[in-house]
């Protein structure tokens, strides 16, 4: 069985002869089958592409924005840069011309020096060029209290020269202290640019270890410190005596004794108490007992301040109740 065939020709010959509804419905039809292929072949891509205008217009805008703001700012940002430049430039020239290793590791043994401090090792590691200075760091090892400790490092910030504080660790060693840090010294890059300046130096940090308590000891057997002040020098020619030879954290109250007016301090050292009264001497550093109470013990100690002359510090040794 074949199927008819559509005689256009005919179909149109017969469509002339269709009412006006018929031939309304007719032309809808053909319009509406003229309007879909021209919208598929011709407005399609072309809504495509004015989209992607659109998209393209918006972002052009937002970035013409953000280009005006930074117009807006670029005279503040301008002059921002140039200070930043400037204060580069000065630290930069703070810097010394050479390294200051050696100037940096007798500072380093004046201040442990006046603070009484044991260096146990310093040992400069291999020079660290940058891309504007150099830099050597100092491996540096010290035992003392706490307190004395505190006091190195805040001689330490309060150099002229710069220098810098890295990898500090602190941990018991027996009844002192260990502290290990990583100091490192700088210089310019530039060779035979002269010795530098020295920066605009701010307000320095001074520790105060008045009314402080190490936090590494028992509240019992507080070790009070206070600011060294100027002193007399000792007389370096007195024989020392025996209690001398200990370090001053090894001695401990443990009671007082009275005959008439006169007091006396019982100090534990070395599994031995010894009694002293006013005037005595104990500690390697020219420690002497300036008076005596029913709870605590007050001397002064003399260090070297690195300058030729001497600071006095007072002590306090408080009686230990647990004995």
């Amino acid at each position: 069985m074949s199927l008819p065939r559509l005689n256009l020709s005919a179909l149109t010959h017969n469509a002339a002869k269709w009412p006006l509804p018929g031939k309304a419905l007719l032309g809808c039809a053909l319009a509406g089958v003229v309007f879909l292929v021209g919208d598929l072949v011709y407005l399609s891509p072309s809504r495509q592409r004015l989209y992607l205008v659109e998209v393209q217009e918006v972002a052009l805008k937002q970035h013409v924005a953000q280009k005006t703001a930074l117009a807006a700012s670029l005279e503040a940002r301008t002059h921002h840069l140039q200070l930043m430049q400037a204060k580069a430039d000065e630290l930069v020239q703070a810097l010394p011309g050479h390294s200051e290793m050696p100037g940096l590791l007798e500072d380093l043994a004046g201040l442990a020096l006046a603070n009484g401090l044991l260096v146990e090792r310093v040992t400069p590691l291999d020079e660290q060029p940058r891309q504007f200075y150099h830099e050597q760091p100092v491996q540096i090892g010290l035992i003392g209290a706490y307190h004395d400790l505190a006091m190195f490092l805040n001689g330490l910030g309060g150099l002229s020269r710069i220098a810098t504080v890295h990898d500090v660790a602190l941990r018991r060693d027996g009844k002192l202290l260990r502290l290990d840090l990583l100091a490192k010294t700088y210089w310019q890059v530039q060779p035979g640019s002269g010795l530098g300046g020295q920066g605009a130096k701010g307000p320095a940090f001074v520790y105060d270890s008045s009314g402080l308590r190490d936090p590494f000891q028992r509240l019992a057997v507080q070790v009070d410190h206070a600011p060294g002040r100027p002193a007399r020098a000792p007389d370096l020619t007195r024989p020392r005596g025996a209690l001398e030879g200990l370090a001053m954290d090894q001695f401990e109250m443990v009671g007082t004794l009275s005959r008439g007016v006169q007091a006396f301090a019982l100090l534990r050292a070395a599994s031995r108490v010894h009694r002293l009264e006013v005037g005595d001497y104990l500690g390697p550093d020219h420690g002497r007992v300036t008076a005596i109470h029913e709870r605590c013990v007050e001397l002064v100690e003399l260090f070297p301040d690195g300058r030729g002359a001497w600071l006095e510090r007072p002590r306090t040794l408080v009686l230990n109740v647990n004995s």
